[in-house]
């Protein structure tokens, strides 16, 4: 299929698919796979899901735009960004477009038109749509600039990555986000969040809790196990960069919240506790890039 709008800058795009239902996966990257010059599906899934045949049977008007990459392993995510980045720099790409399976847009050319707006050769910036369900502040046409991101719908250049030598692979997956915003704006980079131009994504798998009316995400023993360590890393990694307000935040997020919800709201509460204190005695142990 091709491009019924016209860029001035090529752009790869990066999905990263676990368990993904690829009815629904592929619904979300055709909303925008007509609109980027390449796409690198990178499948976290077991080979026996099969997912290369389903998916790329449902794109295949698409298909020689589709770099696709599974061995049967889970890699998270860290590695993925470091592939795309190599990939790029090798073959010529502008910018990359990191995307979650399950994010959907509601316009994708609409905020590819306003990315290249805002970008030139010697751009120092990172951009970021507004994540619906996850940003507080009111959607307006005038572009903020944001401390962190999360990955997916966020565009970086080739040559950010380049100036802080891609993703720290010791943030696979959770805080690796946060991790490459706070390392970019290190290097002088900006951060601008297109509010604009909007992107749906959930995070976890939200429940209420029956006694604190609290809002739990629900996340596996393994994951939370992953979440504390790797925000604790990312706390004793940036401590200088983080405000007060935000050691507060991250400190009442991460690890005053948490086993709190799981006490009380949460099934398995022995198993998800010990993961809880394996995760901050890692996260201690850790030794910092």
């Amino acid at each position: 299929m091709n491009n019924k709008n016209t860029y001035n800058f090529k752009m790869l795009g990066l999905v990263t698919l676990y368990n993904a239902d690829p009815q629904e996966a592929t619904a979300n990257i055709k909303r925008y796979i007509g609109d980027i010059d390449a796409l690198i599906i990178w499948d976290n899934s077991p080979l026996e899901k099969n997912l290369q045949k389903q998916v790329l049977g449902s794109l295949a008007n698409e298909t020689e735009k589709i770099i696709w990459h599974g061995d049967g392993q889970n890699c998270y995510i860290a590695p993925a960004i470091n592939y795309a980045w190599h990939y790029a720099d090798e073959h010529g790409f502008d910018l990359i477009l990191l995307m979650d399976q399950d994010s959907q847009w509601e316009n994708f050319p609409f905020y590819r038109k306003k990315v290249e707006e805002h970008f030139s050769s010697d751009t120092q910036c990172a951009f970021t749509p507004y994540i619906a369900g996850g940003d507080k502040w009111p959607i307006v046409e005038k572009e903020q600039l944001r401390r962190v991101f999360i990955t997916s719908g966020t565009v970086l250049t080739v040559k950010s990555l380049n100036a802080i030598d891609g993703a720290d692979l010791k943030f696979p997956l959770d805080a690796l986000d946060h991790d490459i915003s706070i390392r970019l704006q290190k290097a002088s980079y900006k951060i601008i969040s297109i509010t604009c131009c909007i992107l749906y994504h959930t995070i976890g798998t939200p429940r209420r809790s029956k006694y604190l009316k609290f809002y739990t995400l629900n996340y596996s023993r393994e994951r939370i196990y992953s979440i504390t360590r790797s925000h604790l890393l990312k706390l004793r990694k940036h401590w200088d960069w983080f405000t007060y307000n935000e050691k507060l935040f991250i400190l009442k997020t991460y690890f005053i919240v948490p086993p709190i919800l799981m006490i009380t709201s949460e099934a398995d509460k022995i198993g998800r506790l010990r993961m809880f204190f394996k995760g901050i005695k890692d996260g201690i142990k850790e030794q910092l890039r």
